[in-house]
């Protein structure tokens, strides 16, 4: 289990991540939602998502791509996952307070990467989200 918090501290919490599943997402949702080039999001088991804290200032915003929490008072991105949470579960990796051993395995969704960034060829790039992300 990892646990994870927003930028004040309002929303903590913990979750199991998958191993080797963290990806650099360079899609135009996670770009404008993390206001960078890339959001890098670690793939977790949804039925292991705990709140800790701050239940009440967990916002959501459900677009065309599920829905996307954040802290209500910080803006902090945290998550993404589909409505019941079963399908996938992803947190930022920017909001993980736990260290952790690993790192992305590729870069996803560069066909829509912002124009000025080129990811870095230390791992694969794909055009969508690769085979067997979502696994």
């Amino acid at each position: 289990m990892i646990q994870g918090s927003c930028l004040c501290g309002a929303v903590a919490y913990e979750v199991e991540l998958i191993p080797g599943k963290i990806y650099n997402c360079h899609c135009s949702w996670c770009r404008k939602a993390h206001g960078a080039a890339f959001a890098t999001q670690a793939l977790a088991k949804g039925d292991t998502l705990k709140i800790l804290k701050g239940a009440a200032q967990l916002k959501e915003y459900t677009g065309g791509r599920g829905v996307r929490a954040f802290c209500g008072e910080c803006g902090s991105r945290l998550m993404n996952y589909a409505p019941d949470k079963s399908q996938y579960l992803s947190v930022a990796l920017s909001c993980v307070d736990t260290a952790i051993d690993a790192g992305p395995v590729a870069h996803a969704n560069v066909e829509s990467k912002a124009s000025w960034h080129e990811p870095g060829m230390d791992i694969p790039s794909f055009q969508g989200i690769p085979d067997g992300a979502l696994d």
